[in-house]
């Protein structure tokens, strides 16, 4: 390797211009952190060779595809450890029987675009700049839920050797487990034909938060009897923004459509109803993302943390009671929001605040699951890409999974390598 190639693959702190570009690269603030250096390999050998040499001088680090969770310590470090930057894997290929092969270092919103030019669709996140790898490996929740399932719930293979029918337990124990088995360069994605999609995003009231959770319920159950729903309602200062997706929209049909009853509910709140952020279009996994992504350039710490729980409009009312109290306790110019996600007979809770209000954002998490427990709605599950960092995700996924997931990290790193030098994540050590 020349010396020109390696700054290119190192940046340590005294590359002042590409040293800040690193250290700015996540979408929240919170994980501006100047760590000791980052390393950016552009294949699998230079990778391989990375981590040989971390394994031998017991350094410290930490993984980054795109820096999109905003848990500090996740995709970034302090100066005592270095930063694994995989976002040179940029390749994307399709097979002959329609595998779209995608390199760790992808966002979803140039996967949507790629595969849209040949007529095709995958189960991804709702926004554009989120990772391939920290949305597959999180068991992240798309726009349908119910109609493909998660991240974590397909994808016929990982560039890890690991599939259904070679190291299966590896390739179980991956699919949401996070950062806890290895790296992933390259995700073999099933696609599905490009559907045409129904989206509207309108503003109520948080005054008439009754009827909007009654409403919110009713659609969510009625994704049980149809996956091709899709939904959010997101409370937020003085306003309520409600997201209706529907999947396979014809709008040359001349007979009322199933997107519209579907979400009779809202439609009957119509009086309320203050404003349309976004009025009822039809277009596809692309435009929709595109129109609901938090673009970086907005700069703001922030923080997650998620709640799982089954369908209660009762619930939603009493977490929304326990909204207004603990922003009550904000200082100035912090903004505590939750989102409503309905996923088949679970709802998801998340929260993004400035760092200035992380006990705020803990707080929310812990009287909307004591509120949960109370009412018998409770569902032990976090959903690792909203979780805050502190929430014990792996153990929510039960004992036997647990169980599961430290024979496969004993087997295929017998002398403990990873858990000893990841800097941080959802990981096993701590489960």
């Amino acid at each position: 390797m020349n010396s020109n190639a390696s700054l290119e693959r190192a940046v340590t702190p005294a590359l002042t211009i590409q040293y800040n570009t690193s250290v700015t690269g996540p979408w929240s603030q919170t994980c501006w952190t100047r760590a000791a250096g980052y390393i950016l390999p552009p294949t699998v050998t230079e990778l391989t060779q990375a981590l040989a040499i971390l394994k031998d001088t017991h350094t410290k680090f930490a993984l980054r595809s795109t820096g999109h969770n905003p848990n500090a310590g996740f995709s970034s470090a302090d100066g005592s450890a270095l930063v694994l930057d995989l976002s040179r894997f940029r390749d994307m290929e399709l097979t002959a029987e329609r595998v779209a092969r995608v390199g760790a270092g992808c966002t979803w919103g140039e996967v949507y675009g790629w595969l849209e030019a040949r007529g095709l669709e995958a189960v991804g996140a709702r926004q554009v700049q989120v990772g391939v790898a920290g949305f597959v490996l999180g068991g992240g929740m798309g726009v349908f839920p119910n109609l493909y399932g998660t991240g974590g719930g397909w994808g016929p293979e990982f560039r890890v050797n690991a599939h259904a029918h070679e190291n299966p337990d590896l390739y179980r124990a991956l699919k949401g487990g996070g950062t806890n088995f290895g790296i992933v360069t390259r995700f073999d994605l099933e696609t599905h034909p490009l559907r045409p999609i129904q989206y509207t995003i309108d503003l109520y009231s948080p005054d008439d938060y009754m009827d909007i959770n009654k409403a919110t319920a009713a659609v969510q159950m009625a994704m049980e009897e149809d996956p091709k729903i899709g939904l959010f309602t997101n409370f937020n200062d003085g306003v309520v923004a409600v997201g209706m997706f529907y999947a396979d929209h014809h709008p040359a049909a001349s007979s009322p459509s199933a997107s519209a009853s579907a979400f009779t509910p809202f439609h009957d709140l119509h009086p309320r109803k203050t404003g349309t952020a976004l009025p009822t279009t039809t277009g596809t996994l692309l435009s929709l993302t595109r129109v609901m992504g938090h673009a970086q350039d907005l700069p703001g710490k922030r923080a997650i943390t998620s709640v799982t729980t089954r369908v209660s409009h009762d619930l939603y009312d009493r977490v929304y009671l326990c909204w207004t109290r603990v922003r009550a306790t904000l200082p100035a110019g912090c903004v505590l929001h939750y989102t409503i996600q309905p996923m088949g007979t679970a709802g998801e809770a998340g929260v993004e605040v400035d760092a200035a209000a992380h006990r705020a954002v803990r707080t929310m998490a812990e009287m909307v699951e004591a509120l949960a427990r109370k009412e018998g709605v409770y569902l032990d599950f976090k959903c690792m890409n909203f979780a805050e960092a502190g929430q014990k995700v792996l153990g929510s996924y039960g004992a036997r999974n647990v169980e599961r997931m430290q024979a496969v990290a004993e087997e295929y790193d017998p002398e403990g390598f990873w858990q000893g030098l990841l800097f941080g994540g959802f990981l096993l050590r701590e489960s």
